[in-house]
């Protein structure tokens, strides 16, 4: 979808860049102000934020069903990875399972006016304001119309790798969310839920210290944009297996592996004993997301040590 976009805008940026060629090998002096008279600047305009709306308005279809999708599965998974730690006890256990309906309204994602509905709505104006940034640029420097296409698809291509980023973070929070309500739904079985992520050089900080933590079951697993953090059940009256934690990994890995995770400074001042693994989860609240995790800069450690 994103290269069908770019190939329409494309006809129109072609013939502008060809004006803006001419225009100099003519002798005309071309500036940022020449550009906002030119007609054809106006209807690339246009036709980026129209564009970039049809991207946004195929991505939250494709988000929403995703998330569907998710919920159900969520349901399912849940419901199975409860029976497997109860083990021999399940025989005894009936599982609430919850209306679909009431979760996808709990998620939010049918509401006109849901966060995710927001979010994507931003999208053309952002990619609109990119394009004429990278105009008046290349105009003002001289750049090459090559060299000017190219940095207008990237800002272009910037707009489709956060709609990607909406699109997973969206889909894995509705996931998250039907599991904690069906965690919720079955509180005479739980008693709690265990934080798990995935153990390698691309987790990050927050998200390895994180993993191994016991959570009521009112708490949310509050990850970040592309998280792929989820929540194990913790049966009532039973012993789960002890499992390696995110901390304990992370100890036993190479200086590499660290420096990856933590960057050089972060890994000198861990292995100084200067600060923990724990000492890196931040947690910030948004006014339309709520809470989230993240993986603090050791500079934001250090200043809120000396407070």
């Amino acid at each position: 979808y994103y290269g069908a976009t770019w190939q329409r805008l494309k006809v129109n940026l072609d013939s502008l860049l060809e004006r803006i060629e001419q225009a100099r090998q003519a002798g005309e002096r071309v500036s940022p102000a020449w550009l906002y008279q030119e007609e054809r600047y106006r209807a690339l305009m246009a036709q980026v934020e129209t564009e970039m709306a049809g991207l946004a308005r195929y991505a939250e279809s494709t988000i929403v069903a995703q998330q569907a999708q998710a919920i159900a599965l969520a349901q399912e998974h849940a419901q199975q990875l409860v029976l497997e730690g109860l083990g021999d006890a399940q025989i005894a256990v009936s599982w609430n399972r919850l209306p679909v309906g009431a979760v996808e309204q709990a998620v939010g994602f049918m509401r006109p006016d849901s966060p995710l509905h927001k979010l994507l709505a931003r999208l053309p104006g952002e990619a609109a304001k990119d394009v004429e940034r990278e105009l008046v640029v290349g105009v003002a420097t001289g750049a090459g119309p090559r060299q000017t296409a190219r940095r207008i698809r990237r800002a272009l291509g910037g707009n489709s790798a956060r709609a990607l980023t909406i699109a997973r973070t969206e889909t894995l929070r509705a996931y998250r969310e039907a599991t904690h309500q069906s965690y919720q739904a079955n509180s005479d079985v739980l008693s709690g839920w265990v934080w798990l992520s995935a153990k390698g050089p691309r987790t990050c900080a927050a998200c390895l210290a994180m993993d191994g933590t016991v959570h009521r079951l009112n708490e949310r697993l509050d990850d970040h944009p592309n998280g792929r953090c989820v929540m194990a059940p913790l049966p009532r009256g039973i012993e789960m297996p002890k499992r390696q934690t995110g901390a304990e990994w992370f100890a036993q890995q190479s200086a590499e592996v660290q420096r990856k995770v933590l960057g050089a400074d972060g890994y000198e001042a861990y292995r100084s004993g200067e600060v923990t693994l724990a000492d890196f989860v931040g947690r910030k609240r948004s006014a339309e997301w709520g809470t989230m995790r993240y993986a603090r800069s050791l500079r934001a450690i250090r200043a809120a040590s000396r407070r």
